[in-house]
Order: structure tokens, then sequence, then C-alpha cells
């Protein structure tokens, strides 16, 4: 299947999820570069190409819960609108908000769950720094370490269990148009020396999933294509998951 990047929608995902077989292999033993050091960088609080999103959506909330009291306080006591007791209201109509939306979240993901269109919140918990001048010098230097442009996704999400590794990647279309080479270096996979002939021999599965993305008014559809490598098999899982 072709797919031209100039009339997709605005964003691409892909999901890399590697899962080893032998006991011995575990995902201490794996490596996903650039990501898994970026993340460190991150949860350590040092200077990343990442920073944490937090979602706006709690403190709107709160927001819009605090006007309502002001609002209150404006109709039926205006005289008492620049009061303690009306400001002290408002500030805790407002913290009162921002909890209370964590609940209503929750429970918006649950109960539409099972529906064709469903409330699902944003899964990736990292975004791309602004690029500034020595990103440029970085990515220069990248170009000469690989033999390539290297790029990097607008959004990331990184999760390291216990005996595998899943990465998500959301990809601004216009990256990846703007790209002068017909291909990038994105991320590289390492193994442990000692251990990537038990790795080979006791086999992996190694899954992609690749998601076309388009959005209006806050609602989302996707056009998703998975594959696999399931030690030496290829291919991909049905609905039932065989």
């Amino acid at each position: 299947m072709l797919i031209s990047l100039a009339n997709c929608p605005k964003s691409k995902e892909c999901h890399v999820v590697l899962y080893p077989y032998s006991r011995r292999v575990t995902s201490e033993a794996i490596a996903f570069y650039p990501f898994e050091e970026y993340v460190k960088d991150v949860l350590s609080h040092q200077r990343s190409a990442y920073t944490r999103i937090h979602s706006p959506f709690n403190e709107a909330f709160g927001l819009l819960l605090g006007l309502m009291i002001a609002v209150v306080f404006a109709v039926f006591k205006p005289q008492d609108l620049l009061s303690i007791e009306s400001i002290v209201s408002v500030f805790a109509a407002y913290a009162i908000g921002k909890d209370l939306w964590d609940d209503i979240d929750r429970a918006l993901v649950q109960v539409s769950k099972e529906w064709r269109i469903c409330f699902q919140d944003n899964y990736y918990r990292y975004q791309a720094e602004k690029p500034t001048t020595l990103t440029f010098y970085s990515l220069l230097a990248k170009r000469r370490r690989y033999g390539k442009s290297s790029l990097l996704p607008e959004q990331i999400d990184f999760i390291k269990q216990s005996n595998s590794q899943t990465l998500r990647m959301c990809f601004n279309t216009k990256d990846l148009v703007s790209l002068a080479e017909p291909s990038a270096h994105v991320h590289s996979i390492h193994i442990d020396p000692p251990l990537s002939e038990e790795f080979e021999k006791s086999g992996f599965l190694f899954g992609i999933k690749l998601s076309f993305n388009k959005s209006f008014l806050g609602i989302m559809k996707c056009f998703e294509l998975f594959q696999s490598i399931d030690k030496d098999s290829i291919g991909c899982l049905d609905e039932e998951g065989r």
C-alpha cells in the first residue's frame, strides 16, 4: 500500500512493542535509544529534548466552576462580589473543580470505552521542546553520526515493564513532508551483547502499529495498520486476538 504524505491527515502515530521470549532476557537488557534517555532525563528533572505534557482540562474546568460562582455572586449579591467571602468561594470552587474533573474524566472514559465514538485521554506523556539554535546544531551532528537526518516525534510515551518495552510516537505531517531525504533515523534498539544470542535463539515478539489520524472539533478518526514478527512468523492478530 502506498500512502502519499502530502495528502495524509494531520498526524501519524507509530507504536512499537518488543517482548523477548527468553526468561533470561528482561527489559533491563533492552534499550530504546534515544527516547529511553530522554524520559530518564525528564523524570530526574534534567533538561531534555522533551517535557511532560500537562492536561489543561482540569484547570479549565476549575476556572469554569470558579467563574460560575463569581456570576452567582454578581447576580444575587453584587455588593459582596469583591468581598473576602466571594474571593474565597471562587478559589475554593477552582480547587474543587480541578479535582472533580479527574473523577469526571475517568467516568467518561469508563462509560464510553465500548462505544464506536469514545472519550479517550491523550496517552502521550511527553512533547518535544520548541527547537532552538542549539537544536539545529545537534541535528547536524546526528546527521553526521548516522549518515542521514534524524526525525523526532512531536509527542512520545515510553513504557518499560519487567519483560517488555513499548514506545509510542506521534509525528506531525508537516515534519514528515519537510524531510529532504526519503528516509530518516528515528530510533534504535540495543540488546546487551552477552544476551544477544539468547535473544535471537529464543525468539521475540516485535509489533508495530501505524495510525493515520484525522481530527475535527476534538473528534479523531484513525486508520490503523498492524504488523508483527513472532519468531519466524510475520503477520498480525485478528479481531479475536489469534
